[in-house]
C-alpha cells in the first residue's frame, strides 16, 4: 500500500514564490494518484481540508497516515530559500532512518533524471514530525524550489515526467 499527501493545509501556508507550495503539491499528489490508479497500485490519498494551523495539520496528516501502518508513506512539498534566483537549486528527498536512505536517493535521482532538476540528494532529517512518525517507511519529497526560475520552469515543463 502506498499513501501520499501534500504538505500543509491551505494555499499560502507553505513556501511561496513563483509558485505556491500547497497548490503545486496538491497537483502532484493528484497526478501521482492517477498514475498509481492506472497501474492498479493500492494507494490512499490524504488531503487536509480541515486544519487551521501547522500543529493541527501535522496531527491530522500523521493520524490519517497511521491508518495504513504497513504502507509506504510519501509527503509532497516544495522548498524555498530567501530571494529569487535564476539558477537551478534542485530536488531533494528527506528521510529519518538510514533504512530509507537508498529509497530517498532513488526517488530524488528519478525526479532529477526525468526533469533536469539539480540533484541535491537524500537528506537525513530527524527533526520532522512526519518522518519521525514513520521512520522506516516515509519519504518527504521536496520537488523543487519555488523561488528558482530554472526549477519552476523545469517543474512546469516536465510535470508529468516528475510525477
Amino acid at each position: 500500500m502506498l499513501v501520499i499527501s501534500p504538505g500543509h493545509w491551505l494555499p499560502g501556508t507553505g513556501a511561496r514564490g513563483l509558485i505556491d507550495e500547497v497548490t503545486e503539491a496538491r497537483k502532484v499528489v493528484r497526478e501521482v494518484a492517477a498514475i498509481w490508479s492506472a497501474h492498479k497500485y493500492g494507494h490512499k490519498v490524504i488531503v487536509d481540508q480541515v486544519s487551521r494551523n501547522a500543529t493541527q495539520n501535522l496531527n491530522y496528516l500523521i493520524a490519517q497516515h497511521r491508518k495504513y501502518s504497513s504502507a509506504r508513506h510519501f509527503s509532497v512539498h516544495f522548498n524555498a530559500v530567501a530571494g529569487t534566483y535564476e539558477r537551478g537549486i534542485g530536488c531533494e528527498v528527506l528521510y529519518a532512518n538510514g533504512s530509507m536512505k537508498e529509497a530517498a536517493e532513488q526517488m530524488c535521482m528519478a525526479i532529477c533524471e526525468a526533469s533536469g532538476l539539480k540533484y541535491r540528494g537524500a537528506k537525513k532529517r530527524t527533526n520532522l514530525r512526519f518522518l519521525n512518525a514513520f521512520p522506516h517507511s516515509a519519504l518527504l519529497i521536496e520537488v523543487c524550489f519555488v523561488n528558482s526560475l530554472t526549477d519552476v520552469h523545469l517543474y512546469k515543463t516536465y510535470f508529468n515526467e516528475i510525477c
